[in-house]
């Protein structure tokens, strides 16, 4: 059992890069940072949550974007660099005639 102590303890010493040479701050921090863990692991967060804010905001996500986001995947297929209108009306021109642009019901 000691041998196995005295092995951990040699990885840990290992791993600690020397940026200060005081011994104790070495030790310091192998039992910080590799033993009890970074401090920031055991900091304590509290985050304001509501689990109803999903159904008082689709009805906005709906206006905005479509029951299930249909006009917001338009929006992105139509692009962001200022020529979306014209990718629009090419489009539309595309699919004149057509069924939501199937062909197999209008050869």
């Amino acid at each position: 059992m000691s041998k196995v102590l005295i092995t951990l303890l040699l990885v840990a010493l290992c791993s600690v890069p020397l940026t200060n040479s005081e011994p104790l701050t070495l030790i310091k921090d192998v039992i910080q940072f590799n033993i009890a863990g970074h401090p920031v692991l055991h900091k304590s967060v509290d985050w304001p949550f509501d689990p109803d804010i999903a159904v008082r905001r689709s009805r906005q996500y709906q206006e905005l974007n479509g029951y299930l986001g249909e006009k917001a995947i338009e929006r992105l297929g139509l692009g962001i660099d200022g020529y979306d209108r014209e990718r629009l009306a090419q489009q539309q021109q595309r699919d004149e005639g057509h069924l939501n642009g199937l062909d197999y019901l209008n050869p």
